[in-house]
């Protein structure tokens, strides 16, 4: 008896957790037409950004005319920051790429032919141990995506044009 109240449970628990797994996709694209959270924000105004919060906040909260002017000044304000932070962070990693470029380059012009197709070999085979590591990380999980990285689609693509060649 013991044995099969133990099941029991057992199988009831197994179906509640189940069906608890969200099916859902939390990309949250559909009320931006597809877009990302960020490719919408990038691309609205400041002035857009700030009318948007106020119509949300305003249908929640019933402002009066007065406090929508001042919300949307507060919105427009933030906003403004917003953009502002945006605009030197990408800047400040514009820069950063630059100067990491230059170091490789630098340290590229050290070595000889022979050593530099050492280094390109041993890149190549870094970057497959590291697909090959994501790879087995997102085995067998059909809800996930698996990420897709620029610098691992390039060392896919060179791969496959040595192997071609």
């Amino acid at each position: 008896m013991k044995k099969i109240l133990t099941l029991a449970v057992l199988f009831t628990g197994l179906s509640v957790a189940s069906f608890a797994q969200d099916k859902s996709d939390n990309t949250r694209t559909d009320r931006r037409g597809g877009k990302s959270l960020r490719e919408h924000v990038v691309s609205k105004s400041a002035e857009d950004i700030a009318k948007i919060r106020t119509e949300r906040l305003d249908k929640e909260l019933k402002f009066t005319d007065k406090q929508r002017q001042e919300v949307y000044a507060y919105n427009l304000d933030q906003a403004k920051k917003l953009k502002q932070r945006s605009e030197t962070r990408k800047k400040e990693r514009i820069a950063l790429k630059n100067e990491m470029k230059a170091d490789r380059d630098r340290f590229k012009s050290l070595l000889t032919e022979d050593q530099q197709k050492v280094m390109k070999e041993r890149l190549v085979k870094r970057d497959g141990d590291r697909i090959h590591k994501r790879d087995r990380h997102f085995k067998g999980r059909k809800d996930r995506e698996r990420p897709m990285h620029r610098k691992t689609e390039k060392s896919v693509d060179s791969k496959e044009e040595s192997s071609n060649s």
